[in-house]
């Protein structure tokens, strides 16, 4: 019996400490609607024509949890998984700094790169 109850008080400290050690003391999170200044900028790929509507846009005074709309069939996070994430074909800012997430057609081929740039 004494041996059950000091196998389960081990286990409940491992699991404590478990659970102190994993926390990151210097994080911090970003509220939803946060101002942002974002610049968005898209570079054709070899022999792609820009899109009709134009892309490289002024700085857009968008929150954090915004949106934007891009062209295309398929994406794919460049770099940047933590400034933007992909809902369909729309980027959602979530934090700030650079990102570029490559936009691809319907049949496979390159239709450019999107570049954002979050700032304060």
């Amino acid at each position: 019996m004494k041996r059950a109850i000091l196998a389960l008080s081990i286990s409940a400290l491992a699991l404590s400490l478990g659970g102190v050690a994993s926390a990151s003391p210097g994080s911090s999170t970003i509220s939803v609607g946060a101002p942002a200044t974002v610049t968005v900028t898209f570079s054709p790929a070899n022999g792609e024509k820009a899109p009709i509507t134009k892309q490289d846009t002024p700085p857009l005074k968008l929150g954090i949890g915004s949106t934007y709309k891009m062209d295309g069939s398929n994406w794919m996070i460049l770099y940047g998984s933590d400034v933007v994430e992909l809902h369909g074909n729309k980027a959602k800012m979530i934090g700030y700094g650079s990102a570029q997430v490559e936009a691809f057609k319907s049949n496979g081929d390159k239709l450019g790169v999107y570049t954002f740039k979050v700032e304060r």
